[in-house]
Formats: structure tokens, sequence, C-alpha cells
């Protein structure tokens, strides 16, 4: 669990049975967000993919208490890049961007990917890539890597695998007592 903006919300893994939300989350989501998310125009990619995506085994979801689904991010291998690289794709309803569900959402995905055997995370930024980097910083070494395509590759330190569990407290910490 975690809070943002006065409201309790709960990371989980995804599953099958989260394609509506996940689909209304993408229908919410500005064409830039959509763009930084996905590079293809600003559009949501069809609902098959949406639903692959829910399978993939690191694959998480951001619920509000009544089920409204606001994020969405996965981890899966980077085939592009060495062994023990995974790239990290995420997605925030434009309303609760600003807020922290991103950066707890990372450092969530970073734990589940150290205790996975990965050891750095790759990401692909379109128009964000300054506060890419610096929401990647926050878990670990970042550098920008621009040939062919400029993307961001975050080392996981032996303190990721903290992320796990106690994102709520820094989130709650960070959010009602003004750190970070």
């Amino acid at each position: 669990m975690l809070y943002a903006d006065g409201s309790m919300l709960h990371v989980r893994g995804a599953m099958p049975h989260d394609l509506p939300g996940v689909a209304m989350l993408h229908r919410r989501c500005s064409a830039k967000t959509l763009l930084d998310r996905y590079h293809c125009g600003g559009r949501a990619p069809a609902v098959l993919i949406l639903d692959r995506d829910l399978r993939v085994p690191l694959s998480f979801v951001v619920s509000t208490n009544e089920g409204r689904v606001v994020a969405q991010a996965q981890v899966s291998p980077d085939t592009d890049h060495t062994i023990g690289s995974a790239q990290i794709a995420m997605l925030v309803d434009d309303q609760w961007q600003a807020l922290g569900i991103g950066r707890a959402l990372l450092r969530h995905c970073a734990a589940a990917a150290a205790l996975s055997g990965y050891r750095q995370l790759i990401a692909y930024p379109a128009t964000t890539l300054p506060v890419i980097h610096r929401l990647m910083g926050s878990v670990g070494t970042t550098r920008v890597i621009t040939d062919p395509s400029r993307h961001l590759h975050t080392s996981l330190p032996q303190s990721a695998r903290d992320g796990l569990g106690n994102v709520h407290g820094s989130l709650l910490r960070d959010r009602y007592f003004g750190v970070g």
C-alpha cells in the first residue's frame, strides 16, 4: 500500500482481470503521456497488447480502494542489452502524476527486478528524459546512452531490494513531511 494525495493506493501484481481498468487508464491519459510511454504518436496500443502486457510476470498495477487503476508498470527482459538487463515501462494517470506514485511504483519494480536477478533497468523515455533521469536516479546510478537511441541505464544496487514493503513509508514521509 501507499498513500498519495490523501488516498490509500494498492500496488500489486497485475492480473488478466485488470484489463478493463487498464484500458480505462489508457483512455484517461493525454496524448503526451501515451507518447512518453509508447513512442507511437500518442495513442494507446490495441487491447490485445494491453492484455499481453498484463500477463508479463513482473507486471504491476496501482489501484484505489474502489478498484480504479491509476498506474501500471512492467519489467521485462531487454533483449537489446546484456543478460541481467530489464526494460522498465510505466504509465501514471495524468490526474495522479506529481504525487509520488511513479517514484513508489519504480521502487517497487526495481525491487522486484533485483529479486528476480536483474542487475540494471533500461528506460526509453520519449519527451521526458530529464524527469525520468531524476526518477531513475532515485533507485540507482543512472547514465544516459545516446546511440543508437536515447535511453537510460540504471544499475540496481543491493538496496534496491528494499523497495518492496518500504514504499508506503517513504512516500508517506515524503508527501506529508516535506522530505525529498
